[in-house]
């Protein structure tokens, strides 16, 4: 098979792209489908060399295998060691311990799957699993192991059918994937089942199941809308944009027609420049590497360094990946090891389980805690999470409810009905305002990351909409509630919908009073209180506080005042002159995690929401 410069700048461009959108720049908040666009060409690549040999009467499993072992193994095993080594010096020990399983599931070929069963709405941020971006690497494995195993059934037993059943099962993938992307949004993201699709495209266009224009013209105009198409969606996609769905369209055909158009067109000649075709090369070793630098950067210095410290991340990642495809990468894969198979797996076995071992010694000691004083351990293990009416009453958006669950919306008759509505930022509060109004029964609707406004936030999910529905034109308007609590981590762009839905309430006689924004900071408060502890930087807390909540504060207090409505000012109560109280009376921290009061904190926050409501 001829090689084909412009997919190696093609790589390039996707590389970069999944590269600038973690580092957050602005202009390419879509970045992540840079992934999408390696999954269309590794189906396409790995297709090609599957059939060829096949054609030849050269193809064998041992072969395929060694060769993608010998591709993808190396690299990653250089990785794992250096970032557990740097975890060891950096992590608290449960979050180093769920490193180490993220690493042990890297190594088994399944750390999509691992990342699917334990990342939920209230996990550690992305930033806390320097390997959350090997997820991609586990479905391109699954797919390298099951598909040559597919391939060879069919030839044997279907020969004539190998290109339409790989054209169904592209189908039905990309059901799953939609239905997925709707109603359980982690599994898609994650399963390969949803995923399949997109490797198939490439298969099928390598096949010759999707044909190739001859026309030169025709191709390069082709070539010329992929590329819209790729970069439209590195443009204007949202971090919450659900992937793999309908959204994923647009950036896998825009890679299947620049794979079409080929090298002789425009896009052709752009995508086998040097400079796109050298990220090319890199382009695995530089994927390996970028989130475990990003990862350390933020855990140790923070999210607003700026863009000194993202080109310096940037300026070393490339000089590793360099390194790494120079000196791991291309003598493993040409063989200038000179290892026959045998012996290459049992070096590879034994690579793989020296670089397992520390994550074994993890596991065993449960995160190597004598690294830390007793006090710092204290205080890292100190908060407690918010309780809940029932634990029921804070669905995640992911799932098929129809109906609020059962006893959240549960009146009382010899008190009045209140509701606090809104996301788990709403939730977080239920605790404290129980508390504070022990004369009234306070039901609860909230829905993680789930604003609960008349009109939906911009990415919302299937069910979070199904849930505001009912809300909306069935509980309040059959049953309304006397008061209603309405609160939310408050987003730019959120004033208008807010705004309808305090006018909505109001025209239905029902008292709303509107809960200003809570602070938030960049890792779990409890870690930046006992990273201060050890560190001695009594003041990093504050300096690790992100001021979303400064900006949206006024707007909020703006929105309630022009509809009339009174206002809590958490803000107010927590951050006083802007310095905010990261510990109660007694102690225990504010919060929890990074943004979700704790059980003390929300009793705290309620006596103060309590004492504004009195004085208003």
């Amino acid at each position: 098979m001829k090689h084909r410069t412009d997919i190696d700048g093609l790589r390039g461009l996707a590389v970069l792209a999944v590269f600038a959108g973690h580092l957050g720049l602005s202009a390419v908040p879509g970045g992540f489908v840079g992934v999408d666009v390696f999954f269309v060409i590794s189906g396409f690549v790995i297709a090609q060399v599957v059939a060829r040999r096949q054609a030849e009467g050269t193809f064998s499993l041992i072969d395929f295998w060694e060769r993608r072992t010998r591709r993808l193994l190396p690299a990653v095993l250089v990785v794992i060691a250096a970032t557990t080594a740097m975890a060891c010096f950096h992590m608290f020990p449960d979050e180093l311990t769920r490193f180490a399983g993220s690493s042990l599931s890297t190594l088994g070929f399944a750390a999509n799957l691992w990342f699917w069963r334990t990342i939920d709405y209230f996990a550690a941020p992305p930033d806390m699993h320097p390997l959350l971006h090997a997820w991609s690497l586990g479905v391109e494995e699954q797919f390298y192991i099951l598909f040559p195993l597919v391939m060879l059934a069919a030839w044997r037993w279907l020969p004539r059918l190998v290109k339409p059943l790989l054209g169904v099962a592209a189908l039905v993938s990309f059901g799953v994937g939609v239905w997925l992307a709707r109603d359980h949004v982690s599994a898609g993201f994650y399963l390969p089942v949803g995923r399949a699709w997109e490797l198939l495209l490439g298969v099928l266009l390598a096949l010759g199941a999707i044909p190739t224009p001859k026309d030169r013209r025709v191709r390069s105009g082709m070539g010329l809308v992929g590329l819209g198409l790729v970069l439209w969606s590195m443009a204007t996609y949202q971090p919450w944009t659900p992937m793999p769905g309908l959204a994923a369209v647009a950036p896998c055909l825009g890679a299947l027609m620049l794979l079409a158009a080929g090298e002789d067109t425009p896009t052709g000649v752009l995508f086998s420049t040097p400079p796109l075709r050298f990220y090319g090369f890199i382009s695995y070793s530089l994927y390996l590497w970028h989130w475990p630098l990003i990862s350390f950067q933020r855990m140790l210095f923070g999210e607003q360094v700026g863009m000194p410290a993202a080109m310096a991340v940037f300026a070393l990642a490339v000089l590793l990946a360099a390194l790494s495809w120079r000196f791991v990468e291309t003598p493993v894969r040409d063989r200038r090891d000179g290892l026959p198979t045998g012996r290459f797996y049992l070096v590879a076995l034994a690579a793989t389980l020296l670089v397992a071992a520390p994550a074994a010694v993890i596991l065993a000691t449960g995160g190597l805690p004598g690294r830390f004083s007793p006090k710092v351990h204290a205080i890292a293990a100190s908060a407690e999470r918010t309780a809940r009416r029932n634990e029921a009453c804070l669905p995640n958006p992911d799932g098929p409810l129809t109906a609020w669950p059962a006893g959240c919306l549960d009146r009382a008759a010899d008190r009045p009905n209140w509701l606090l509505m809104g996301d788990s930022h709403a939730n977080h509060l239920w605790h404290g305002l129980a508390r504070a109004h022990p004369e009234a029964n306070l039901m609860q609707a909230t829905v993680s990351g789930c604003r609960l406004t008349r009109t939906p936030a911009e990415g919302a999910s299937a069910q979070c909409r199904r849930l505001i529905a009912v809300l909306f034109d069935e509980e309040l308007t059959r049953r309304p509630p006397q008061r209603v609590y309405l609160a939310g981590l408050w987003r730019p762009g959120d004033e208008a919908a807010v705004a309808e839905t305090l006018a909505w309430l109001k025209a239905r006689r029902i008292e709303v009073l509107l809960i200003g924004p809570a602070p938030t900071y960049e890792q779990s408060l409890p870690r930046l209180l006992a990273l201060a502890e050890h560190l001695g930087q009594p003041d990093l807390p504050g300096r690790r506080r992100l001021r979303d909540a400064d900006a949206m504060e006024p707007v909020m207090a703006r929105v309630a005042r022009e509809g009339g409505v009174p206002y809590l000012s958490v803000m107010a109560a927590v951050c006083p002159a802007r310095q905010c109280r990261a510990t109660t009376p007694d102690g225990s921290p504010m919060q929890w995690d990074q943004g979700h009061f704790s059980r003390a904190g929300s009793a705290w926050t309620g006596e103060r929401l309590r004492e504004q409501e009195a004085a208003r």
